[in-house]
């Protein structure tokens, strides 16, 4: 007996044990995952293949995606009774049966609605139980049986007896319990039971009130009390206290039990829940566990349900329903939590196995870990004291017999004695030929000839145990990001940025792989992780853009990427599993890959890992075949013999219809769904419901996140469409028409259900494209086109006559444009001899050697010059107020001080003429927004207009004004001819004269030119009626404008001589620069000349066709163009000059007797580089030369100082830029070129050795050796701005063989050297 009880207890912890290594981890669905109540009573699955669950607050379905919530409704009779449901029941017709507070209520899936059934009797629904047409029921605790078939209902026990649960074996036979302890059996056919007494059983005690019961065979039960557990034989008729058995020591307060195995049963109890293993002889016991994610969330659980997939689902009472997949189970987890075999830290890095059969894991967060793989106890290690670790980041581990060996993130190297896990010895970096050079150690490899080698930042070290230091490796002199050594022993190292280092000494093989982006069989990236070699001798780099598979025997590369199934490119490690799959690490998952298959499947959080993002450095494969990765959340372990594929085919429906973005309920008038969508074949829709949102469902339950969907739209699609990580469809504006909907699903993205789900959609058409709306339409449109062809002759009768009055109209239109045409030319022709007389008189006036006579005499002459420039620009001003291209800037102004100056300058005009003249102001200044050069024109025409036909006295006035006045209006009276009223309109306009004053001299344009200008202002200009024998002039005018400018809120400068602003700027040289004069008039050029040619070389030309032909002579620096000229106009030549790359560089100055804003848009769009008027101030031309030819100058040295300045910044037009941006490239093509020279450069720009060299000179002031040189130094700025490489560095890749040179002419040129240059960067950058 003593044999028997220590065997049973070895067996016992043995199991118990067994079963700790082997945890469960739950999945959890509570109300914020739509769930109604985290009160979870019942639980099942219909024959759909829907879960549904009763809480304490409505009954929900679930599909995977969406639970769907039925509540009690008052103002619906086909909804459920009640809130609070107690109990579920599947039937074999699809239907549900739901036990609530109230009864039990039917649900009927095809239309969702709910109803009672007359033969069940009301009450408290506390289980329901079937076999075919037979179905039990416990209500108010009394025992009833209906039948299905007969629609009957019989009560089975007496009135006093309480029954209490019920349970249905799987031959069908249906046991009940009592709240005395009773047990019985009922015979379906004599309708009589076989009762089993508990408390006569059971002599160790009373049996307290039974909870539950669960008939697993004919032969056993399982027994639920208050607080025991009873196995109970009913063929022996022995029970068996299970507690006491296995010595569990606390009662268990049972609430459900189900089977989850061959003698498995899992045990919702008050306390958690109970995992009872027959075979084992153990009793497992889970509880809720704050910090652990995959824990049941409540201690008390209540329901049990067993889907279709063997997963189990639990009901608790405050913590939702807890979800079992074996499939999620696959992945065992190990993480930081203050408990038992739970590891310290989250972000694992280094996983080794030593000879004493432990795991070592090492962190970057919290230090080192040692897991017994018998026991499961986990050791934590920590600095702090004597002969701990150095430090919480490991970043290497190796097991040496009974060494191990700890590499730490700069804080060198630890080596432990495992048996007494104490540091023994601590390695630093040091200067000694014999240290390492780097306390930072990446990773550790111990060779096959047992040598240690310690990857380091700045290199690899081998081990000497004799001297107990280390021997660097020559080869390797770089940051070691990993070490492996191949099956013919080549040694492969994997760096940060610098590709695959390997050797062999044996072979005497040495080399390095690098990805090359021009050469496909390379590596994929020079940022390599770490390598494996795979049971076929090939080796796979794993690298921040991909996995690329190398095999040493053939030099080929093969990558692989996300397009070849990989969730991300930024790949850690890789393992390899007894069938030859690869398991790959990465930053989006774990992926098992088969290279033969080409086969990938991606695992995620969704399949139940701790998170997606794994970390470096990070796997281990022991001898029996598990497979370790560290995540950032912990450490997985799992073996790939033990996972199956699914066979599961999941059910495939369209769960929900949403029309326009709304629900569609079911039933209603307005509906197009009498029953559930789920069941409806056919839908029609009218044709204002057509966009439609169908949300589908995979009834699979394992990772229904993944489940995916292919469908295909009959008359919409031309192919099958897939859709992953979304259980809606949607179609937006279905034309009308028939369509079909062909939807299949697969569960998990693997297992495809063949059968198709088929919806016949129909979208009705419009009434208004029906038969008889076309009909309608038809005869409408002939009504329409019977009225527009009686109206269309009566047009044209009408259209005719307008003809006439139009070409009446036009030709006396063209009558007053020839007029204004002819006057306009002939002021065009005049401001050309206007602009030789002015400009000779303004320099004999500026000499002081003429006598009083001659100095009255030119003023005099200057004065009608003056006139005739003033009659001429209003002509021209009117012209173009009447086409509209007069443009206005409005600009406050004080109009008082304009009244003012006009006043003081017209009054000695008038009191020549014996005149008074009388200004009128109000005590306030009025600041209103106008143009002041039109403003003044206005004036000027009405004050001189006043003076020429007034007799003795003349009234201005500025009318009094509010602040809330949005017009002022000014009032101009004369006395003299009054103007009768009924011309109040004919005086204004052009060229009309009154006959009684045409005596007078004028042009008949003073008024209309007046009116317009006040248009453009939106004011008005206008006669009044005659007061006291005088005429009235009345001009209002807004104060505000839309667009306004108010120059006394910026700074004012005043302009003076600019050509002693540009005299400072340093010159080029010290020869005078070239010009080139383009003017048909002889006298105007010949001036121009004379004037000029003390500061520049002059050149003339006729036309623009002689000055092509005489170009090339010279370098000119800039060219002064008229526009009207014979053979070849201005504006041809700028045009020719600016697209020709030879000469688009010179400035070009136009010179025109056109004013029109149109004629300066057309210059200045051919690339002119400045406009001038005719007549135009001698110094303005000159200041416009010299700031022209300066100001390129300030641009060409700036760019030669500038180290970053762009050789494009020097272009003054397109082709310039063209030009410079080619040239620039070619040069850098071939930077590195020492003999490259203007010969070279001719070539490859196909363009002649002169014309380069003119060309260049011209735009840079530069020789194109001395631009290449620039262009070097320009191109080593950006490098070294750059900030990736050094100055030797950068001397080299610009063509310089030595650095001294470089940074010579680097200083040379910039005026900084280049350590100065690159520190200045590094200021600027922080």
């Amino acid at each position: 007996m003593r044999v028997k009880l220590f065997s049973s207890c070895i067996i016992f912890f043995l199991g118990l044990q067994l079963l700790q290594a082997q945890p469960y981890y739950f999945k959890n669905y509570q109300v914020n995952q739509g769930l109604s109540s985290n009160t979870v009573t019942s639980i099942t699955q219909d024959k759909n293949g829907f879960m549904w669950f009763g809480t304490r607050n409505g009954l929900n379905r679930f599909d995977g995606g969406t639970f769907r919530v039925f509540r009690y409704n008052d103002k619906d009779s086909k909804s459920i009774g009640s809130n609070s449901i107690l109990s579920l029941y599947a039937n074999e017709d699809k239907s549900l049966w739901v036990g609530t507070y109230k009864g039990i209520y039917a649900y009927d899936p095809h239309t969702e609605t709910f109803s009672t059934i007359p033969q069940l009797p009301p009450g408290e629904i506390r289980a329901i139980k079937g076999n075919g047409d037979h179905v039990w029921i416990i209500s108010d605790y009394h025992l009833f049986e209906y039948n299905k078939k007969h629609r009957t209902t019989t009560s089975l026990e007496s009135p006093n007896t309480e029954t209490v649960a019920l349970s249905v074996a799987p031959d069908g036979t249906m046991w009940s319990a009592t709240g005395e302890g009773m047990i019985k059996k009922y015979n379906a056919v004599t309708k009589s039971f076989t009762a089993f007494n508990l408390p006569s059983l059971y002599k160790a005690g009373p049996v307290t009130r039974i909870q539950e019961i669960y008939t697993d065979t004919d032969s056993t039960m399982l027994i639920g009390t208050i607080n025991q557990l009873f196995l109970f034989n009913v063929k022996t008729n022995t029970l068996t206290d299970l507690l006491t058995v296995y010595n569990h020591g606390r009662p268990i307060q049972t609430h459900s039990i189900i089977r989850h195995g061959e003698n498995v049963y899992w045990i919702g109890a008050e306390t958690g829940l109970y995992i009872l293993d027959l075979n084992r002889h153990s009793l497992y016991h889970m509880q809720k566990e704050a910090n652990d994610p995959y824990a049941i969330t409540d201690n008390v659980v209540y329901s049990f349900c067993r889907d279709s997939e063997g997963s189990v689902w639990i009901g608790t009472f405050f913590g939702g329903i807890n979800y079992y997949s074996q499939q999620n189970n696959r992945f065992k987890k190990y993480f930081q939590q203050s408990s038992q075999n739970r590891i310290s830290g989250n972000l694992v890095h280094e996983i080794c196995e030593d000879d004493y059969n432990n795991l070592w894991v090492g962190t970057e967060d919290a230090g080192l870990n040692k897991i017994n793989r018998v026991t499961g106890q986990a050791i934590y290690y920590r600095p702090g004291g004597p002969g701990s670790i150095s430090y919480t980041n490991i970043h290497g581990l190796i097991a040496d017999r009974n060494e191990l060996w700890i590499g730490t993130y700069e804080h060198g190297l630890d080596v432990m004695d495992i048996p007494s896990g104490k540091v023994i010895r601590h390695y630093s970096s040091g200067t000694g030929p014999h240290e390492l050079k780097s306390n930072f150690i990446v990773s550790m490899y111990k060779t096959r000839d047992n040598d240690i080698l310690v990857g380091t930042w700045y290199g690899l070290f081998r081990y000497d145990r004799a001297a107990n230091n280390f021997i660097p490796h020559s080869f390797f002199n770089t940051q070691i990001q990993a070490v492996h050594e191949s099956n013919d022993g080549t040694l492969w190292i994997c760096s940060y940025g610098k590709g695959v280092y390997y050797y062999n000494a044996a072979k005497r093989d040495s080399g390095r792989l690098q990805f090359d982006a021009a050469n496909s069989n390379s590596l994929s990236n020079n940022y390599v992780n770490n390598l494996f070699e795979d049971s076929r001798r090939n080796l796979w780099f794993c690298t921040e853009s991909g996995l690329c598979k190398y095999a040493p025997a053939t030099g080929k590369f093969t990558r692989y990427g996300i397009e070849n199934g990989l969730p991300d490119n930024q790949v850690f490690r890789v393992l390899e599993d007894k069938h030859g799959n690869l398991w790959i690490s990465t930053a989006k998952g774990l992926v098992l890959f088969n290279e033969q298959e080409q086969y990938a499947k991606t695992f995620t959080t969704t399949n139940g890992l701790p998170t997606d993002q794994f970390n470096y450095n990070s796997a281990f494969a022991d001898a029996k075949g598990n497979l370790f990765f560290g995540t950032a959340k912990g450490m997985i372990s799992f073996n790939p013999g033990e996972f199956t594929k699914s066979t599961f085919v999941p059910p495939v429906y369209v769960t929900g219809l949403h029309v326009n973005n709304k629900s569609v309920p079911i039933g209603d008038k307005s509906s197009p769904l009498q029953q559930s969508i789920s069941f409806t074949r056919k839908l029609s829709l009218p044709y204002e419901q057509s966009s439609i949102n169908l949300d589908v469902a995979a009834l699979s339950y394992v990772t229904p996140e993944m489940n995916e969907f292919s469908y295909k739209m009959e008359g919409l699609d031309k192919d099958w469409v897939n859709i992953k990580n979304n259980h809606t469809i949607y179609f937006n504006k279905l034309p009308p028409g028939h369509y079909v909907l062909r939807l299949k699903g697969a569960a998990g993205g693997e297992v495809w259900n063949p059968q198709e789900t088929v919806v016949d959609i129909t979208i009705l058409h419009p009434w208004w494209a029906n038969t008889w709306a076309y009909i309608t339409y038809a005869l409408i449109g002939l009504a329409i086109i019977f009225t527009i062809m009686k109206y269309y002759l009566l047009a044209v009768n009408e259209q005719n006559k307008r003809k006439f009055e139009t070409l009446e109209i036009e030709k006396e239109r063209e009558i007053y444009n020839a007029k204004i045409e002819f006057f306009t030319n002939i002021a065009h022709e005049i401001r050309t001899p206007l602009t030789l007389i002015k400009l000779p008189l303004d320099k004999l006036i500026g000499k002081a050697n003429h006598n009083a006579e001659d100095i009255a005499n030119l003023n005099m002459m200057k004065k009608n010059t003056n006139r005739l420039i003033d009659l001429t620009d209003q002509l021209l001003d009117f012209r173009k107020a009447e086409a509209n291209k007069f443009s206005l800037t409005f600009i406050r102004t004080d109009i008082n001080d304009i009244l003012k100056d006009f006043f003081i300058s017209f009054k000695p005009v008038a009191e020549q003429k014996d005149i008074s003249m009388k200004l009128e102001l109000p005590r306030f200044y009025l600041q209103a927004y106008v143009d002041p050069e039109a403003f003044r024109k206005i004036l000027s025409n009405l004050f001189n207009n006043a003076i020429k036909y007034a007799e003795k006295s003349i009234v201005i006035r500025l009318l009094p004004f509010s602040s809330n006045d949005t017009f002022f209006t000014i009032e101009i009276r004369n006395d003299g001819y009054l103007i009768p009223y009924e011309l109040k309109e004919k005086i204004f306009e052009p060229f009309y004269r009154i006959g009684e004053t045409a005596k007078q001299t004028g042009t008949g344009l003073g008024l209309p030119l007046s009116r317009s200008l006040a248009e453009l202002h939106k004011g008005v200009l206008d006669l009044k009626q005659p007061e006291g024998n005088m005429n009235v002039f009345q001009l209002s005018l807004p104060i505000h404008q839309d667009k306004e400018i108010d120059l006394y809120e910026y700074e004012t400068f005043e302009t003076g001589d600019t050509r002693e602003a540009v005299t400072d700027e340093p010159l080029h040289d010290n020869d005078k620069p070239h010009l080139l004069i383009v003017e048909d008039n002889r006298e105007i050029a010949t001036f121009l000349r004379n004037e000029l040619q003390a500061q520049y070389n002059i050149t003339r030309a006729g036309n623009g066709q002689e000055a092509l032909d005489i170009i090339d002579r010279e370098n000119y620096q800039l060219i002064i163009s008229d526009i009207m000229m014979p053979v070849m106009d201005g504006i041809e030549f700028c045009k020719t000059l600016k697209t020709d790359l030879r000469y688009s560089h010179i400035p070009i100055i136009l010179l025109t007797a056109k004013n029109t804003t149109q004629s300066k848009i057309e210059g200045l769009e051919t690339g002119a580089d400045a406009y001038m008027e005719k007549p135009f101030a001698f110094e303005h031309l000159q200041a416009q030369i010299n700031n022209l030819i300066n100001n390129r100058k300030i641009i060409k040295e700036f760019f030669a100082r500038s180290p970053l300045t762009h050789i494009r910044g020097m272009a003054s037009s397109k082709a310039d830029k063209e030009f410079l941006e080619q040239l620039n490239q070619v040069i850098y093509d071939n930077i590195t070129d020492m003999d490259l020279n203007v010969d070279k450069l001719s070539k490859m720009m196909n363009i002649s050795r002169p014309t380069l060299y003119r060309k260049i000179n011209a735009i840079s002031d530069l020789t194109p050796n001395e631009l290449i040189n620039v262009t070097r130094l320009k191109r080593a700025a950006e490098l070294l701005a750059d900030g990736r490489y050094k100055i030797n560095e950068v001397s080299s890749m610009v063509g310089y063989t030595l650095p001294s040179n470089f940074a010579r002419d680097f200083n040379k040129q910039f005026g900084v050297t280049p350590s100065a240059y690159v520190n200045s960067l590094e200021k600027e950058s922080k």
